[in-house]
């Protein structure tokens, strides 16, 4: 028989006036290809992604990563991101998102250090932060207390997986792109146009849009269309706002044209889309 006594004189990973919190566990299955996140953002929660099986394609803040079986995907808060997958094949991921999440010397709402890549393959882990998502899963349809537990632990084994064999990102020079995608995250609500993101960047339309559809992989205002849409996502599944209130959120003054171009988009109206994730 083995018997072992942990230490207790450790630093704890989070600060002494945190209490991270759960909000939501997320089990998508290839079937969910078909209702795409769009680039959004969160004020509020820190999102851990874990790809179980096959590939996929994100979109992190302006760039573009492949992820595949046993990576995590961390969205520390106020990361404009898109999620699952793009055009990836045979990929199944949980997501959990948490709230309240203070780390010493990081800002709130922060498990990815400054410096390290959001994509971080789990390796020799794989096996174990599966089981933590499964059990957390399976808690967290009737025991929301263990849920919360099992959550903080795994809250832990990723801080210090993170410290202790995190992956540097790849530094690039931040660009006339960076400097775009940035105008437009903060001003996608308003009526922004081409003209209006080139003057902002000091530059001329064509040579902006060139450069962006190059680096981001989609034109300037197909951006901001995701970015708004993203955002009424958000809003369709975590609140009670009736569409029109969403249409006028997210930059749309006419409800019926934020309903066409959110159906084009995405194959299904906001309606149909709040049904599917609410059920």
């Amino acid at each position: 028989m083995l018997q072992y006594f942990p230490n207790h004189r450790y630093r704890s990973t989070f600060s002494k006036s945190s209490t991270p919190r759960l909000e939501y566990i997320c089990h998508v299955g290839e079937d969910a290809s078909h209702m795409p996140r769009s680039m959004h953002e969160h004020d509020h929660l820190c999102e851990i992604v874990f790809v179980y099986q096959g590939t996929g394609i994100y979109m992190i803040d302006g760039r573009r990563y492949t992820a595949q079986k046993g990576d995590l995907i961390f969205y520390n808060s106020h990361s404009v991101h898109d999620e699952f997958g793009g055009t990836g094949s045979g990929l199944g991921t949980y997501c959990v998102a948490v709230s309240g999440l203070r780390i010493d010397d990081m800002p709130a709402d922060h498990l990815l250090p400054t410096g390290l890549s959001p994509v971080q393959p789990t390796r020799s882990h794989f096996t174990e932060v599966l089981h933590l998502f499964e059990s957390i899963e399976q808690e967290a349809k009737n025991h929301a207390e263990i849920a919360n537990y099992l959550t903080m632990a795994l809250l832990t084994k990723l801080a210090a997986f993170l410290r202790e064999e995190g992956i540097p990102e790849k530094q690039q020079t931040p660009t006339l792109v960076t400097e775009a995608r940035s105008f437009i995250d903060k001003n996608y609500k308003e009526n922004i146009r081409l003209n209006d993101i080139a003057k902002a960047t000091h530059t001329n339309a064509y040579y902006l849009s060139h450069l962006f559809k190059a680096e981001v992989g989609l034109s300037p205002m197909k951006y901001v269309i995701l970015r708004r849409l993203g955002e009424a996502q958000n809003l369709l599944i975590n609140t009670d706002m009736t569409i029109t209130q969403i249409a006028a959120q997210v930059g749309y003054n006419n409800s019926n044209y934020f309903q066409n171009v959110f159906k084009s988009a995405l194959n299904m109206t906001p309606g149909e889309y709040r049904r599917k994730w609410t059920v």
